[in-house]
């Protein structure tokens, strides 16, 4: 009984919030994210947000789309905005405190305009502590972003990349079909 309460509660939470979904996710400690969509977000199936010390915050701008993918984890403190589009591929795994952005909100001088470049996240990707994924940037699948990285631009698929600004630091192989656990 306890558990359709449950089941029913995050589903009008969803729908409320606006969200797109395949499957209700599994939340895990209070509050659930905070959901702000003004676009659309779609989730896909399987997902978990983990909260046990800091809220998660998806917010989707009028316009914007942000799709994530199925089996995806969120830990604790993931701020994700979308502006334009951010798509996260399916079975990633994201650390605490990452930060996604398609846009670097704000202009520096009075010549600049403000910077607004969709983010694409592959794969079986995993993305340590406190990085943040700036405007445009991409992540091929299966790859790893080392704790604390800033990532801009492009980062190859099945590679390791660490740093400020992020590099490759190690490639490997696997098969495409491989998940990580």
């Amino acid at each position: 009984m306890k558990a359709k309460l449950k089941r029913w509660l995050a589903e009008f939470y969803l729908r409320r919030s606006r969200v797109e979904f395949s499957d209700v996710p599994y939340f895990f400690g209070r509050p659930w994210p905070r959901f702000e969509v003004e676009g659309t977000l779609r989730l896909g199936r399987e997902i978990f947000f983990r909260e046990a010390r800091m809220p998660i915050a998806l917010t989707v701008r009028d316009g914007a789309t942000m799709e994530i993918g199925d089996g995806c984890y969120f830990n604790d403190g993931v701020n994700i905005c979308a502006t334009e589009r951010v798509v996260v591929g399916d079975h990633c795994l994201i650390g605490s405190y990452v930060t996604i952005y398609d846009t670097d909100f704000h202009v520096v001088t009075p010549k600049d305009q403000v910077v607004k470049r969709p983010v694409t996240i592959g794969r079986n990707v995993w993305i340590g502590d406190r990085v943040q994924v700036l405007a445009g940037a991409t992540i091929g699948d299966h790859s790893v972003i080392g704790a604390g990285a800033i990532v801009r631009g492009a980062i190859p698929p099945r590679v390791v990349a660490a740093g400020v600004p992020a590099k490759v630091i190690k490639e490997f192989e696997c098969p495409d079909d491989w998940i990580r656990q």
